[in-house]
């Protein structure tokens, strides 16, 4: 064999292992697109269903209109995945979305598959809304129901606020402040709704550890479901990583568990994501931050020395923890909860 013969064959698969990489390259680049695609559509929905929410203004009440939340949401992904015509492609999508949590100022509702025995003696899926639940925590002495706001509930067990079992409604601030509660205050100084840094510790956590219980329940009971629809993938919430969907969790928010969705062009791709969006309808004070001769000195929104004081910084800060990293001390309408005019 000749050397011509030696080139050509070098040549011969030097261009087949160059097309065959552009066709992988290829099809990783498709399988790229198609994830993208699916991760614009789903925030793109869940945006969409809380923005419905936050014009409706029905949050914070028993009159949710939750099935067309539920429309708006399923309207904009199947139009943006373009299968707004086709029901059976409607269909796939459905059965790998095993839970939708509308979560509300005082509690949440879940949106799931469940399955019951007619009177015909056959078996049906449906999907269906719990009722709403609560955000609540129990210590020695009360029981809390909390809310995305300063209102709290608080069943008293023991009488300690004076009201033994009785239900008492409030913003929490009142019980540092009112003369109804001195007595309490004297007897409890280490009671979490006389500090404010530990109730917020307290409320937001178990409003999480509530939620991811939930997400992980409903996830995992989906498997029932999907075995029954063929789907061998196994459904699992992902532990620990509350971060990919907490943003939003102090506002009125939405969160879509989307898992085990096969795509590419041989589908042996799966899709996973847990969406959520919030209403920006909380609102939560600002913090300023005062420049004295030799220190900082950090204001709550509202307070009286914010106004007309020409050495507030102009940055605002979301929370104490931002200013603190600032070396800057509290103002007293902090360190003592002094009441401030209500947000607008």
């Amino acid at each position: 064999m000749k050397i011509y013969h030696f080139a050509l064959l070098f040549l011969i698969f030097f261009l087949g292992a160059v097309i065959k990489t552009d066709v992988s390259i290829g099809k990783l680049k498709a399988i790229e697109n198609e994830n993208k695609e699916i991760t614009i559509s789903l925030i793109s929905a869940t945006s969409d269903a809380v923005d419905y929410l936050a014009k409706t203004g029905s949050y914070g009440t028993d009159s949710i209109n939750k099935e067309e939340v539920l429309n708006t949401f399923f309207s904009s992904l199947y139009s943006s995945l373009g299968i707004i015509s086709n029901p059976s492609a409607q269909a796939e999508i459905d059965i790998y979305i095993p839970v939708i949590l509308l979560c509300d100022v005082d509690g949440y509702y879940v949106y799931y598959y469940d399955e019951y025995m007619a009177a015909d003696g056959n078996t049906y899926i449906e999907r269906l809304w719990s009722e709403k639940m609560p955000y609540s925590y129990e210590d020695e002495h009360f029981i809390y129901r909390f809310t995305l706001t300063d209102m709290v509930y608080v069943y008293d067990k023991n009488g300690l606020l004076g009201i033994d079992g009785v239900v008492v409604s409030s913003d929490y601030k009142e019980f540092q402040k009112s003369p109804l509660y001195a007595d309490f205050r004297v007897h409890n100084s280490d009671c979490i709704l006389l500090n404010d840094e530990d109730y917020e510790l307290i409320r937001k956590g178990p409003i999480m550890n509530k939620l991811e219980d939930v997400m992980a329940y409903y996830t995992s009971r989906h498997n029932l479901i999907a075995q029954r629809q063929g789907i061998t993938y196994s459904f699992s919430f992902p532990a620990g990583k509350s971060n990919e969907w907490a943003e939003y969790i102090e506002d009125v928010n939405i969160l879509v568990v989307f898992q085990g969705y096969p795509y590419g062009s041989d589908r042996n791709y799966t899709y996973n994501k847990v969406a959520s969006a919030g209403a920006n309808i909380i609102k939560k004070p600002r913090y300023y931050v005062e420049k004295k001769s030799w220190y900082y000195l950090v204001h709550r929104q509202g307070c009286e020395k914010v106004n007309d004081n020409e050495m507030i910084l102009e940055e605002t800060f979301d929370n104490i923890e931002e200013c603190v990293k600032l070396g800057a001390y509290s103002c007293e309408c902090i360190e003592h909860g002094a009441r401030v005019p209500e947000l607008k």
